[in-house]
């Protein structure tokens, strides 16, 4: 008896996996061709388009904010990069702190701290109370009737808490401490309201002021006339300049004042 034999079907090509294979290979090539352009078209479609500035300032100019932001939000709003938005702006004068956000959908918020001038700094600076010297604004705003400091770079906190010091001396006197100086050798020098400049060289200006004030009292009583300078780097005397004071009288009660603090 003759046997029977099933033919089986041979596999057709699996036609859709590679058709689909190819087609995936092409829009990804696609898109990788295209990939600065997609880039750019996102970036513009979620763009910044606010930037809102909070915070009460004086010394910082709004303009100088804007000119600094703007090459580094060109970005998309959802990948801009906030730690460096941050660096950027603390890096503009009179800027202490700063903090960045965003506020959905296109609005960043940089909120302000301003760096607040304690006193003028050499010839044309800001020093704040931290000691942190910064550049004087654009904008007019008035520092004349703040103290003037000056020394050695890296000494400003040393300068700040010495005028701090010899002001809390000088005021019970009715004086005030307008400028205070300490030079590249160390040496200190300060300048009253009154117009007396002091001298201490590399003496211990407290030290040096209390003896001074001790002396204030006979030195009135000895002369109306008012002193113009007092050299108090003599370790146990001074010397005084006196203002419309005759020559003669001037080298008479100099050498008695340098004789007196003997005993002090």
């Amino acid at each position: 008896m003759a046997r029977l034999r099933t033919r089986q079907p041979k596999p057709r090509p699996r036609l859709m996996p590679r058709f689909f294979a190819a087609a995936g290979l092409f829009l990804v090539v696609g898109l990788y061709a295209q990939r600065d352009w997609l880039v750019a078209g996102f970036d513009r479609w979620t763009a910044v388009r606010y930037v809102r500035i909070e915070g009460a300032f004086d010394g910082i100019d709004p303009s100088q904010i804007e000119r600094a932001l703007r090459p580094v939000i060109k970005t998309s709003f959802l990948t801009l990069d906030l730690q460096n938005v941050e660096t950027t702006v603390k890096n503009i004068p009179w800027v202490r702190a700063v903090k960045v956000s965003r506020v959905w959908p296109d609005t960043l918020v940089v909120d302000l701290e301003e760096l607040q001038p304690y006193a003028r700094w050499g010839h044309d600076r800001l020093v704040a109370a931290t000691g942190e010297v910064f550049d004087r604004p654009s904008s007019p705003v008035g520092f004349n009737s703040l103290v003037s400091l000056d020394g050695p770079l890296g000494r400003e906190q040393e300068v700040i808490a010495m005028q701090q010091q010899l002001e809390q001396r000088f005021a019970p006197s009715g004086d005030h401490l307008v400028a205070l100086t300490l030079s590249g050798r160390l040496a200190w020098t300060a300048t009253l309201e009154s117009g007396l400049e002091v001298r201490y060289g590399s003496q211990n200006p407290v030290a040096a002021t209390d003896r001074l004030l001790a002396l204030l009292p006979k030195i009135r009583e000895s002369r109306d006339a008012m002193m113009a300078s007092v050299d108090l780097r003599y370790p146990r005397g001074l010397a005084i300049s006196w203002k419309l004071l005759p020559p003669a009288d001037t080298k008479g009660l100099k050498g008695k004042l340098q004789a007196e603090p003997k005993n002090g």
